[in-house]
């Protein structure tokens, strides 16, 4: 265990920069979007083919880092990310053509995942006994983002009237930011403790039947690991599409842009909130049983949002979508510590980050009906429907066995 100093430091320079990356990425670029489209004259299938390659870069790109992490240690993959981080936000700054878009919105994507959950939780687990409450913590500041982003944008353009300042802010922040993370997080050889490390239950759940014995290839064979991977990806499948659209959808609906846009730094709050409360319950409360509470509010949230026109729906879409939030991360990371031990995990939590790549879809899909139906009603109210099956399937979900492996035994002379 390090030196209590240092290990501050890499808790808040990971926070740190996932702060950033989360201000600037999905929830920012549902709030400049609409400025974007303006002032480009694009139509909302391509901004929304940004939105859905900004997810799809974040998604494949999440067994990138347990590959750097193994090789250069975290602080490597920190390095790339931030490098990738400060060339998406200039490119988003300098952009003039749909191209350039495109590109910038791949390279953020490609930030996110090299410096946001997957590292965190590498590191993070190692660093502190109480893993919940440390992960708990860690999730909220990065849900912190997500309320300073559309909150900055609103800043930056009402003193600039444009919205090319507000990405070259990033660029500013991100330098600072990504050094402070290289000189403290750890190295390649930090990562012999981990390495060697015996697989730990988390939370209350008891020791499952061969925890020490599940490998990668073993877990991706138990039906459990898809329903956790599925109820993380209904998340990130309204998650991504809300951040995207619901700007564009509230004023389409009556609301200001600008009420609008709160509407995002409210939901972000509240996925802060939850997320530092569900940090603590996660020491008390099963893991399952945050998941479920999770896709109960996302489905609620989801229909809300739909049917919004003022107050009552708009803030039930932000309790149940930033319930979702803070609770989401947390019940997905627990679940498969829980369920299949601390050795395999950096590979399964890669591979699920890998997998939920298919919600980035949501965004181009929504983007094409707002141009085809005029309006996003029927995209939200099928992610309702969907994540309700899933919340569905979540109740029968079980610890997974172990099956022991076959053997076959010699066949005897006498036998023959």
């Amino acid at each position: 265990m390090p030196h209590p100093a240092r290990r501050w430091f890499t808790f808040t320079a990971l926070s740190l920069a996932y702060f950033v990356v989360s201000a600037g990425a999905f929830s920012s670029l549902g709030v400049v979007l609409p400025a974007m489209v303006g002032e480009m004259h694009w139509n909302w299938t391509q901004a929304g083919l940004g939105y859905t390659l900004l997810g799809v870069a974040c998604g494949l790109a999440s067994f990138l880092p347990a590959v750097l992490i193994r090789l250069f240690g975290v602080r490597g993959s920190m390095a790339v990310g931030m490098l990738s981080m400060v060339c998406g936000f200039g490119s988003m700054a300098l952009t003039h053509s749909i191209w350039l878009y495109l590109g910038a919105t791949v390279m953020i994507g490609f930030a996110f995942s090299l410096v946001s959950t997957v590292p965190g939780t590498h590191v993070l687990t190692d660093l502190f006994e109480r893993r919940s409450t440390a992960l708990g913590a860690y999730f909220t500041i990065g849900a912190a983002g997500g309320i300073a982003g559309p909150l900055f944008y609103i800043a930056i353009q009402s003193l600039t009237h444009g919205w090319r300042g507000y990405w070259l802010g990033f660029v500013i922040i991100s330098i600072l930011v990504g050094a402070f993370a290289i000189l403290t997080t750890p190295g390649k050889k930090d990562e012999t403790l981990h390495e060697a490390a015996v697989p730990e239950t988390v939370g209350p759940g008891a020791l499952v039947e061969g925890l020490k014995d599940w490998t990668v290839r073993r877990a991706l064979a138990t039906p459990q690991f898809y329903l956790v991977v599925a109820g993380y990806t209904v998340y990130l499948l309204v998650n991504t599409t809300t951040h995207g659209f619901a700007v564009k959808h509230l004023t389409e609906r009556g609301v200001s842009p600008n009420m609008a846009a709160s509407m995002l730094s409210l939901e972000a709050f509240v996925g802060a909130a939850v997320g530092l409360i569900g940090g603590v319950l996660g020491e008390k409360l099963p893991a399952k049983t945050l998941m479920i509470i999770s896709l109960i509010a996302v489905t609620i949230g989801a229909f809300a949002l739909a049917e919004a026109r003022g107050w009552p729906l708009m803030l039930l879409y932000v309790l149940g979508v930033g319930t979702g939030f803070g609770l989401s991360f947390l019940s997905s990371t627990l679940l498969l510590l829980q369920y299949f031990g601390k050795k395999a995990n950096l590979e399964l939590f890669s591979i699920m980050c890998m997998l939920s790549t298919t919600a980035a879809l949501g965004p181009l899909i929504g983007g094409w009906a707002r141009d085809v139906l005029g309006n996003f009603w029927a995209v939200l109210m099928v992610h309702g429907v969907i994540t309700g099956t899933i919340l569905i399937a979540s109740f029968f979900l079980r610890p997974p066995v172990l099956k022991p492996a076959l053997t076959l035994k010699p066949v005897s002379e006498t036998a023959l």
